[in-house]
This record gives structure tokens, sequence and C-alpha cells, in this order.
């Protein structure tokens, strides 16, 4: 009899081992789907972030003036010269 003892415990074990793997298992699956829902979101808001920022970036530097070049002089020949600052 306490062979079969044995035998019955050993299977109330192995049956706990698999209840608790079972546990164990979808505790970590809900935990993985919670950090992808987590990561999907982050990316959203920075996405939308990005995309904020270009638009903002476009939308000055379309209302700033282009810079204009330094002016054209005259020489004695007629033709148009640009006018240098000396520095090479």
């Amino acid at each position: 009899m306490a062979e079969q003892e044995t035998a019955a415990v050993r299977n109330a074990n192995k049956h706990f081992r698999k209840e608790e793997q079972a546990r164990q298992g979808a505790a970590a699956w809900k935990e993985y789907v919670d950090q992808e829902e987590v990561t999907r979101l982050k990316t959203a808001r920075l996405r939308a972030q990005r995309l904020a920022r270009d638009v903002a970036k476009d939308t000055v530097a379309a209302s700033t003036p282009v810079p204009v070049g330094k002016p054209s002089v005259k020489s004695s020949s007629g033709t148009s010269v640009k006018s240098s600052s000396g520095k090479r």
C-alpha cells in the first residue's frame, strides 16, 4: 500500500507541476502582451512628435527669407564682380 501512495503522490506532484507551469506561462504571456502594447503606444507617441517637429521645422524654413548673396559691384570695364571681404 505504501507503493500506491507514493505513486499517487508522484501523480499529484506531476499534476501540480503542470498546473504551476501553465500559470507561469499565462503570466509570462500576459506580460509579453502588455509590454507589446506599451511599446506600440510609445512608438506612436514618438512618431507623432517627430512628424509635428518636422512640420514645424518646414513651416519655419518656409517662412524665413532666403539669404541673398553679396551684392555685385560693377568694375570699370562694365562687368559685374562680386565684392570680396579680403579673407582667403
